[in-house]
């Protein structure tokens, strides 16, 4: 039978921080495997079927385009169905809330800068704090969650900063993890603490 080889999958939407992503990763002492969207090839023969990771983090992006939403929507569904956990990073935030059915709305002026993040009672992402520091940079937030998502997390400038599933181990969050110092780096030790 195929075994799993590294513990999370980090899906690089030309994210100007995935860098950051894989430092951490390999800081907190986890195996990845780094590949562009445009890389990403996932068999759907079935549940039998098994990846190569335990665990997907999905980065944010520059820019948009249709291939980008669509490879990334494909890798939620695919976990979706198979129950891998999943953290969405700023864009991979918006894109798991769109996949589901969410919307997103445009911001007044883009956002690139340090802020807090009031957290909304204790989850899998953060615990024991009630807010966190974070760098934000992003021009749209999830405006609209589907019924399967729920907001553990809010700011001044958007009411939905963390995202979790209802039902799965599906994760956002609207801000740079990455990026946001000791606060940041505990949320994604957290996610890879995940079983």
């Amino acid at each position: 039978m195929y075994q799993r080889s590294v513990e999370v999958l980090i899906v690089d939407n030309n994210s100007p921080f995935t860098f950051l992503l894989r430092d951490i990763v390999n800081e907190l002492g986890f195996s990845y495997d780094h590949r562009r969207y445009s890389e990403i090839i996932l068999e759907e023969r079935g549940s039998e079927s098994l990846p190569w990771f335990s665990k997907v983090i999905l980065s944010g992006r520059r820019t948009g385009s249709s291939n980008i939403n669509a490879a990334n929507s494909t890798v939620i569904k695919y976990c979706y169905a198979r129950n891998i956990p999943i953290l969405g990073i700023c864009y991979g935030c918006q894109i798991i809330a769109l996949t589901f059915g969410g919307s997103l709305r445009r911001l007044e002026k883009p956002i690139k800068d340090f802020g807090h993040v009031t957290v909304k009672g204790d989850n899998a992402l953060v615990f024991d704090k009630q807010r966190i520091r974070v760098f934000k940079s992003h021009k749209f937030c999830v405006s609209r969650l589907p019924a399967c998502l729920a907001s553990v997390g809010e700011s001044q400038t958007c009411s939905n900063e963390i995202l979790l599933h209802r039902e799965r181990p599906i994760f956002g969050t609207q801000f740079h993890p990455e990026a946001s110092g000791t606060d940041g780096k505990n949320i994604l030790a957290n996610f890879m603490a995940l079983k």
